[in-house]
């Protein structure tokens, strides 16, 4: 009997990187051991690629991109032929060229050097070791290639051989994902290289998982609803219509389901998971059946594989070498019980509840998430990772996870994982310093253990020449105070968050303005230093808009997003992130606007004689200041020191009006920066200049006035309806710095 794929290669691929180099660096260097023969030398070489006959297209493609980098490196095209006599080859050769092993071994045989897979990509990918290591090759971005030239290349005895942590490995940033040759170059094995001629992809170059959310494709709500509303979801007493979950208790949702799938992978059989994937929603079923399998098997999670492992036996004996795939995903993420996944189902854990910024065993909103995998590394045969490794409410915000790539993915490989999607700006081109986290998260998903020091030194180096160890002093800076204790990140950090500080926005730009000054000869290096600068410049537009004008920080943003091409900045308008560059460029313009029309507003005449605000205090149920004014019951009268409210959590229904002296040390133009949940409205000398009226999560407005020398009287309404009460009033003033808000009385 036929043996399962992954039988035959799970005890290599489910373990770490092995190496085994006589090489003295981690990642490129002349070889070692007494050159005795000479690659190429003076843009002459006696060499040959050596490829069989027989040979499949992923290693003729391997040979090519051999030849390819051989000339860049040397200034030599090397043939390729198929027969060659001793001496003087190189030699393309796979064990097992049906097979799916990705791992390899380069080695010397006299003068001769070897390039051999396990399978047809492990050939590919001992070329690309080789160009990395033996000559110093690397593809830093889908931009930025380094293939330096060498005069002369001689080597003596060499052996490399690698196996790749985990087996598929799914970069999920945008170049990646729509670049197949860029990516292949990376060792990421997810998207199919294209053929040579153009005529299509290869066979074989890739390991695909067919869709996601997919059980609303398999059993499509605008296709049965009308006829059949039994197979859908039923909630609060009535079957549910729109986008929710099907009804995994009903017997014809399973056989419409099975035929769905066979469908597919009959007509697209390149892939080897195939998705059986709750959608994207909460809405589960709630009928008596499917809560019975719910108390029967654990929760939702073991629904789920119930209904999955039936889809996985209908499927087995047509298909002995696929996989049926399903999430562990919100409502399922916890392992279930008294039920196991077959042998051939594949269970997708995803981490969007996680903080990001620390390791799964050392923060607190972590350790559900590490039970949770550990559960299922243990009950599932074949688990798969959903990671996420960016900030999706908008995508150029800085993410201190630097130090928490490695030790995740080395804990999903601890947890047998087949394989990792580390989902990025799958969308754009926006995400912070993206080219490096897709390179560095290539190198880890191959070699879970490798020296993270050492290739954010190689890239950083690389990719930004004399400015690389600012990046780096930059990524010190992010540690020291993004991830000091007691700040989490989860995929959606707002830019509103407290822990980008005007400290950390002012310590970061000083930092890169050395940065820029290291690389002020070298147009394309200092534009790579800008791109890397402006999540700063994003931040401070956002947090000090008028300080943001006065460094130019909108000028550096605008310039960015026109050179990258950059259009979204979040993945979608449920992040309740800023969605289009076009959209944020021209809010920069309308700011910009708003200051220049500003209108000097004269002093007033007023005597204050001590440090203090005047509150009058309501409550009662109103959705706004006006409604709170009109018909609020006033409980209580007084002065304080300073604006404050009642910040209790059981407090609710009430509000505030505010009053008192602003004293402007100068003429010039003032911000006020407000931040409430629930509503403000903010008046001066009597003019409304601020309104974030309404009941509402917490949200950030600004205005700017332009103040003559004096006292001017201000006055802020606030009202809170529930769930949260929150209220800061921020001032920069026409020195640039800002401070609390200070009012006399």
């Amino acid at each position: 009997m036929k043996k399962r794929l992954l039988e035959i290669v799970q005890s290599i691929l489910c373990k770490s990187l092995i190496i085994s180099c006589l090489v003295p660096t981690l990642l490129g260097g002349a070889n070692s051991c007494s050159p005795q023969n000479t690659l190429f030398e003076d843009g002459e070489s006696s060499y040959t690629i050596v490829l069989d006959s027989q040979a499949t297209e992923i290693e003729r493609y391997a040979a090519l991109e051999l030849q390819t980098w051989l000339e860049q490196v040397s200034g030599v095209r090397i043939p390729i032929t198929a027969e060659a006599p001793a001496g003087n080859r190189l030699i393309l050769e796979t064990e097992d060229r049906q097979g799916r092993d990705d791992s390899f071994v380069y080695f010397t045989e006299g003068a001769d050097i070897h390039f051999r897979g396990n399978g047809p990509r492990g050939t590919l990918y001992a070329v690309y070791a080789f160009l990395e290591n033996e000559l110093d090759c690397r593809w830093y971005s889908l931009k930025v290639s380094v293939a330096p030239h060498k005069d002369s290349w001689r080597f003596g005895k060499l052996r490399c051989q690698e196996a790749p942590g985990i087996r598929i490995r799914d970069n999920c940033y945008l170049d990646p994902r729509t670049q197949p040759v860029f990516s292949a170059r990376l060792r990421n094995n997810f998207v199919r290289i294209p053929s040579p001629d153009g005529t299509g992809t290869i066979p074989g170059s890739a390991e695909g998982y067919w869709g996601v959310h997919a059980l609303g494709t398999h059993v499509p709500v605008g296709k049965y609803f009308s006829t059949h509303p039994e197979y859908f979801c039923l909630r609060d007493g009535k079957r549910y219509g729109g986008y929710g979950q099907p009804c995994l208790s009903n017997p014809e949702v399973l056989q419409i389901t099975i035929e769905s799938v066979r469908k597919i992978m009959r007509e697209q059989p390149d892939f080897l998971i195939y998705s059986v994937e709750q959608n994207d929603n909460q809405l589960f079923c709630q009928c008596d059946a499917c809560e019975a399998l719910a108390e029967q098997y654990g929760g939702q999670s073991g629904v789920m594989i119930w209904f999955v492992n039936q889809v996985a036996d209908a499927v087995r004996d047509e298909f002995p070498d696929k996989f049926i795939g399903t999430f562990a995903y919100q409502y399922t993420r916890h392992a279930p019980k008294n039920i196991q996944p077959r042998e051939n189902v594949v269970v997708r854990l995803c981490s969007i509840e996680c903080c990001m910024w620390h390791g799964y065993d050392e923060c607190e909103q972590n350790l559900a998430f590490l039970k949770d995998l550990e559960d299922w590394g243990t009950l599932a045969p074949h688990l798969y990772i959903w990671d996420y490794v960016t900030d999706f409410a908008q995508y150029c915000l800085p993410v201190a996870n630097w130090k928490t790539l490695q030790p995740h993915i080395q804990d999903f490989r601890d947890n047998h994982a087949i394989g990792i999607l580390e989902e990025g700006d799958y969308q754009t081109v926006s995400c912070e310093l993206r080219e490096m986290r897709t390179w560095l998260l290539s190198k880890l998903m191959w070699n879970p253990d490798a020296d993270v020091d050492a290739l954010i030194r190689d890239f950083t180096d690389g990719y930004y020449g004399p400015a690389g160890r600012y990046i780096r002093d930059y990524l010190d800076l992010e540690e020291r105070i993004l991830r000091r204790p007691g700040v989490h990140g989860n995929c959606y950090v707002h830019p509103s968050d407290t822990m980008f500080t005007l400290e950390f926005i002012r310590e970061g730009r000083a930092i890169f303005a050395q940065a820029k000054e290291a690389v002020a000869d070298n147009q394309t290096l200092y534009d790579r230093v800008e791109t890397a600068e402006m999540p700063l410049c994003f931040l401070q537009m956002v947090k000090n808009p008028l300080q943001g004008f006065r460094e130019q920080a909108d000028e550096l943003v605008r310039r960015v997003v026109e050179r990258e091409g950059m259009n979204r900045l979040a993945e979608g308008v449920w992040a309740g992130g800023t969605m289009t560059a076009k959209d944020l460029l021209a809010d920069y313009d309308r700011i910009r606007k708003e200051i220049e029309k500003s209108e000097l507003m004269p002093a007033m005449a007023a005597n204050p004689t001590k440090k203090g605000v005047r509150f009058t205090r309501y409550e009662g149920n109103f959705m706004s200041t006006e409604e709170m004014l009109r018909k609020g019951k006033v409980v209580e009268q007084g002065t304080m020191e300073e604006i404050a409210i009642d910040t209790r959590p059981e407090a609710d229904h009430f509000g505030y009006v505010f009053e008192g002296w602003l004293e402007a040390t100068e003429e010039g133009l003032y911000q006020f920066r407000i931040t409430s949940d629930d509503g403000t409205v903010l008046l001066m000398d009597g003019k409304r200049v601020l309104e974030l009226d309404g009941s509402h999560s917490p949200e950030t407005g600004f205005c700017y006035l332009l103040l003559e020398k004096g006292f001017h009287h201000l006055e802020l309404r606030y009202f809170e309806d529930c769930e949260g009460q929150i209220l800061s009033v921020r001032l920069t003033g026409p020195d640039g710095k800002e401070t609390d808000l200070c009012l006399t009385i």
